[in-house]
């Protein structure tokens, strides 16, 4: 009646609770993850350089205040009769604005937005793959529920399986067959059988409340939780690292990219007007005003020198991120082999626990009688119900690794 009643308690639950699935808990976990704010950081980052780079285009202007004493003027060395021209003052003063216009850059703007846009995605990439990892963390936690959810349905038949023989051993005692001795040894297995439930479920307890911490979602023990389905696993890879190995060889053709366009000709407009004594005019030796505007080009020369030796640094820092692009892979590939394994591995012991759980089912039942009719003693009877609660665990066991381990696979090429 215990059995029937703990069922029913179950169907009312999953009939009234909504169920909670794995890929829930995949998408929760990462939205209530602390780490998914830097997403948000690193799109202003990008806001802000982007918007640094256009103003590049601005005119670049500059206020320039200046007061000087030299020790030495320039004099017209003839004297011209009946005209005096006045040296001008060793000490000076001018007060200017200095203005710059890009008129042709070669793309530096444009390339520094482009830089900008690349290195917001390859940290954002870093994020991805901390994220990920989260998957890997929710399997231990969701299969260890599921385990332990099945353990306590396992541990209550056998308890059941347990009180039917107590019943009869208690009635063979009455009946002066057998010692109390014997029902004693049923009634300590009983009370071992319940203290094991309470550990099942204060483990169950504290993996829902770590569960819930990772979701951000209230979890109790009528929570129910889906049991995921056998998979089968593409050979495809999708890992996060993969993109970002990709990402940094993208910026680095960049980085070529911005080096050649900076030793490129530039042309620029320019003004300076201000305020001074002397102006332009040297012989004018009093506060004037002046400007002067054109056109300026710029060829450097001197980026030349170190070019070739840039672009170098720039190849072998590319050949690098295949190197590490390599070994990744390489390592993936052990993993995948040794999981793969492991899964061919545990299906055939889960073929072995239904045929042993089957003949223990049947060695059961048969003791069960002899037990009935004082043939076998409840030691005999004892053993025998250990030895089917024992392989019925170890498939329940089995079952969930063989599930966890595919999962986890499933994690590791983020598919």
């Amino acid at each position: 009646m215990k059995i029937l009643k703990y069922f029913f308690l179950l169907l009312f639950f999953s009939g009234n609770a909504q169920i909670l699935t794995l890929e829930e808990c995949y998408t929760l976990a990462k939205q209530n993850y602390p780490l998914i704010k830097r997403h948000d950081l690193i799109e202003k980052t990008k806001e802000y350089t982007i918007q640094n780079a256009a103003k590049g285009w601005l005119p670049q202007i500059q206020i320039v205040a200046q007061a000087t004493y030299q020790n030495d003027v320039t004099e017209i060395p003839i004297k011209i009769p009946n005209f005096t021209v006045d040296p001008v003052s060793k000490d000076q003063y001018k007060v200017y604005a200095d203005i710059q216009q890009n008129i042709y850059d070669a793309g530096m703007v444009s390339n520094q937005k482009k830089m900008a846009a690349i290195n917001s995605e390859i940290e954002s990439q870093k994020t991805e793959i901390e994220t990920d990892q989260l998957k890997l963390r929710i399997n231990q936690i969701y299969f260890g529920i599921l385990q332990t959810n099945e353990q306590l349905e396992q541990t209550e038949l056998t308890r059941s399986d347990l009180k039917n023989g107590l019943k009869k051993a208690e009635a063979q005692l009455e009946n002066g067959i057998i010692f109390r001795s014997n029902v004693d040894i049923l009634k300590a297995q009983l009370i071992t059988i319940e203290q094991k439930q309470i550990e099942l479920q204060s483990m169950k307890k504290s993996l829902l409340q770590t569960l819930s911490v990772f979701i951000q979602k209230k979890l109790d023990e009528n929570t129910p939780l889906e049991k995921p389905q056998k998979i089968l696993i593409q050979d495809e890879n999708k890992r996060a690292e993969l993109k970002l190995y990709d990402l940094q060889k993208i910026g680095l053709e960049q980085q070529k990219s911005n080096i050649n366009t900076k030793n490129l000709p530039k042309l620029g407009a320019f003004f300076q007007g201000g305020y001074g004594k002397p102006g332009f005019n040297m012989l004018k030796n009093e506060f004037d005003l002046f400007y002067i505007g054109g056109l300026r080009l710029n060829i450097p020369i001197s980026g030349l020198y170190t070019k070739k030796n840039d672009l170098a640094i720039i190849e072998t820092q590319q050949q690098e991120i295949e190197v590490q692009k390599e070994n990744f892979l390489f390592n993936q590939q052990f993993q995948t082999i040794q999981n793969n394994n492991d899964l061919d591995k545990i299906q055939q012991l889960i073929t072995q626990d239904d045929e042993l759980i089957h003949l223990r089912e049947s060695i059961k039942q048969a003791t069960f009688a002899q037990l009935e009719n004082g043939v076998i003693t409840t030691n005999d009877y004892l053993r025998e119900v250990n030895e089917l609660d024992r392989a019925k665990n170890q498939k329940i066991t089995h079952e969930i690794q063989y599930l966890l381990t595919q999962y986890n696979l499933k994690a590791q090429i983020n598919q």
